[in-house]
């Protein structure tokens, strides 16, 4: 059975915005005569049919879909009341749901939203996401942003922050500032394409500090309870001269195993993401600060920019990362953290 044409298919055909297609057929919006001739040639070329009750129900919808892989991981939290904040001030509910990471789970939950007619989506994607997820949502045709984690090869709007570049400071100030010739990478799935942009990171900063670092991979659940296990496991193996963690909860993990077994500062420690209890922690953790938060309220004002029309589609936004130094890379006890 063919793929049924979708309002997206016809704004590429037309070398047009998804929005300023939806205006040409509607008739709402400023769409020159030339714009809207090209719109109505692609439909007729494509066999596109305008699904009236559809939009009409996404139009009157005040629920807009939120996808999150784990609703129990700190940065997520964070992410999540970004975006639920900003949409309620503007007067929409989030409908939140959790795929668990599972691509089957986000197949059903995608499904169930499509029923519920949301007025858009925003998606964190579970890890191995790929073209049939993007295929199944620009189907849908609705307002969308990947938030977060994107799909590779995928020009969807995104949000998200600079993972190379992140892994590129953390591996950086661990090379310039402490001269580590011993780093591991621990954490995160393999085929997570937040841990491989990060690694390339690494790779860059080790490529140009011109010195011979051992880097040693090592792909690990992103849990406090991995965290202690693979510190009691470096413990006893011989500790690098630093650590890069792949996120915050595996570092504190790492972090009290290390402590446990007499080795309390004996390596540098770097978290992910600046979760708020990274500058609480015993050390406080110098971690790569991603500003969820922030990603979040991003996020949602994309989405509702293009539902109000103000913007003619969702716009992608790629964040700078930051590295706040604290303790546990040897800043000193009760000092005020520092960026770089």
């Amino acid at each position: 059975m063919a793929r049924r044409v979708t309002l997206v298919d016809v704004a590429r055909h037309a070398g047009v915005s998804r929005t300023t297609a939806s205006y040409a057929i509607t008739g709402k919006g400023r769409v020159s005569t030339a714009t809207r001739e090209r719109v109505q040639a692609s439909i007729e070329t494509l066999g596109y049919v305008y699904n009236e009750g559809a939009a009409s129900l996404r139009r009157k919808s005040r629920t807009i879909g939120v996808i999150v892989p784990n609703i129990d991981r700190p940065f997520f939290g964070e992410v999540l009341f970004g975006v639920e904040s900003t949409f309620t001030a503007s007067g929409y509910m989030s409908l939140m749901v959790s795929t668990r990471d599972r691509l089957d789970q986000q197949a059903r939950l995608l499904r169930m939203l499509r029923e519920h007619q949301v007025a858009a989506l925003a998606i964190i994607p579970a890890t191995g996401s790929n073209h049939d997820l993007v295929d199944s949502i620009r189907s849908w045709d609705v307002p969308t942003v990947f938030l977060s984690r994107y799909v590779p090869g995928s020009t969807e709007p995104y949000v998200g922050s600079d993972e190379v570049r992140g892994g590129y400071l953390a591996a950086d100030h661990l090379v310039r500032a402490h001269q580590c010739r011993s780093i591991t990478y621990l954490g995160g799935p393999e085929r997570g394409v937040a841990r491989i942009d990060r690694l390339e990171g690494v790779h860059q900063a080790l490529a140009e500090s011109g010195s011979a670092v051992n880097l040693v991979d090592l792909t690990s659940e992103s849990t406090v309870e991995a965290g202690l296990r693979a510190g009691h496991e470096l413990a006893r193996g011989g500790l690098p001269d630093g650590i890069i963690c792949h996120n915050d909860t595996i570092a504190m993990g790492v972090a009290r195993a290390l402590f446990d077994a007499g080795h309390a500062g004996a390596t540098r420690i770097i978290g992910y993401d600046d979760i708020a209890t990274a500058q609480a922690s015993v050390p406080s953790l110098t971690s790569v600060s991603t500003s969820g938060r922030l990603l979040g309220e991003t996020a949602a004002r994309a989405l509702l920019a293009a539902i109000s029309g103000a913007e003619p589609a969702v716009q992608s936004h790629l964040a700078e990362p930051r590295l706040i130094v604290r303790e546990s890379c040897g800043h000193p006890v009760g000092g005020d953290a520092w960026t770089s």
